[in-house]
């Protein structure tokens, strides 16, 4: 089969599923999305011939691209759309990103649509509702996902010849070869080192709250219980939601561990808001943090709670916008290269809601009454040993 009869029948191929895309004049091209971009835009980094064989591609496909698109390719700045899904508008966390992706943008001459969408990881590709920005074509050169994703959006972006940049510590159920085009911060390794904080100190009857059916509760599990086998201790977890709300789960799965009467001394809850659930519990039924119970946190995206401040891992959301802005941008420049994952490192943030235990045996607490502190108190360690 020659190449006009291939390019024939590609061609008849698209005229019965409906108008071209611009991966269909990419396929007929034999070229990169990237490089049709750029003929539309009319830049001139395309070389003569390639130029002329998209443009032949064009015509035999009668493509239109999106005229407000084009228009906006060429009379303003280039444009990265920035995706959150399934997510609320004022989650701190992504609302933090966000502002690191603008920053960059604003340092680069980019512009930045911002877009919310809900989907579902069963929901049919071509029944996702798009952004208008990914649906017109040309108009957003790269898109920036974060929040909740799952792979039919990545397919569905891929099938549309979109480039896209990712925060993999989200993405559900990821199906793709190799770890590209992609920033994430290390869950694991990050709640390895809290866990280990924690046993330093003397602490052996540590709890873990987080629902470990979502990945990044599951990776900081993962770390929690690494810690814990290291010194031959008992995992303790608390695994499931109860609720949508994290502030709840905490709470409630606090109260559940204390009626229960299991031993405890710390706890390592997966998000902040986790954690503030399980003192808020604590604070109710006149069990000091932490004189009784220490707690540690992830994310430090809340500030102060209670007048003291939470212990936590704090992860640097802006710069996790900045890179993934970057990355985007550099997608958008070099449309035919893939880049290898950033990955973002997390501190220990070491506050006031942490201290030795005050036994060397675990304290049995119970819910519903006041409890004096344990008798045979150990000297407490200096803070240069638990450094």
């Amino acid at each position: 089969m020659n190449v006009q009869t291939e390019m024939n029948r590609h061609k008849n191929q698209i005229a019965s599923s409906g108008p071209a895309t611009i991966k269909d004049v990419a396929i007929l091209s034999g070229v990169s999305v990237g490089s049709v971009s750029n003929v539309l835009n009319g830049r001139a980094s395309v070389k003569p011939a390639v130029r002329n064989r998209i443009v032949a591609a064009i015509e035999q496909l009668d493509y239109r691209p999106n005229r407000r698109a084009q228009n906006l390719a060429k009379n303003s700045t280039p444009v990265l759309s920035f995706i959150l899904s399934n997510r609320d508008l004022h989650d701190p966390f992504h609302s933090r990103i966000l502002e690191g992706v603008s920053r960059r943008c604003d340092a680069t001459d980019f512009y930045v649509l911002f877009s919310k969408l809900s989907y579902g990881p069963d929901l049919p590709i071509q029944n996702i509702p798009l952004p208008p920005a990914v649906r017109a074509r040309g108009m957003a050169e790269c898109v920036v996902l974060a929040g909740t994703n799952y792979p039919n959006l990545i397919e569905a972006l891929e099938q549309r010849g979109v480039p896209y940049v990712v925060l993999a510590n989200n993405l559900v159920g990821d199906k793709r070869e190799s770890p590209v085009d992609q920033v994430r911060f290390d869950d694991t390794a990050a709640a390895q080192e809290a866990t280990r904080y924690l046993i330093k100190m003397g602490h052996r009857d540590i709890w873990y709250i987080g629902d470990t059916s979502l990945p990044w509760f599951n990776h900081r599990y993962e770390g929690y219980r690494l810690a814990m086998q290291e010194k031959g201790l008992t995992p303790r977890a608390q695994t499931a939601a109860i609720s949508d709300d994290r502030f709840i789960n905490g709470f409630r799965y606090t109260s559940s561990i204390l009626k229960e009467k299991h031993p405890l001394t710390a706890i390592f809850a997966g998000t902040d808001e986790i954690a503030y659930g399980c003192w808020e519990f604590l604070q109710q039924e006149s069990i000091s943090v932490p004189e009784q119970v220490s707690i540690i946190g992830f994310d430090d995206q809340r500030g102060p709670y209670k007048g003291l401040g939470l212990t936590t891992v704090r992860v640097e959301a802006e710069t996790i916008g900045d890179r993934l802005a970057e990355m985007a941008i550099n997608k958008v420049r070099h449309p035919e290269r893939h880049y290898p994952e950033v990955v973002i490192p997390t501190q220990l943030v070491k506050r006031g809601t942490c201290q030795p235990p005050t036994s060397q045996r675990s304290t049995i607490l119970t819910a519903g009454t006041r409890h004096q502190r344990a008798r045979n108190k150990l000297p407490p360690k200096s803070a240069a040993d638990l450094m």
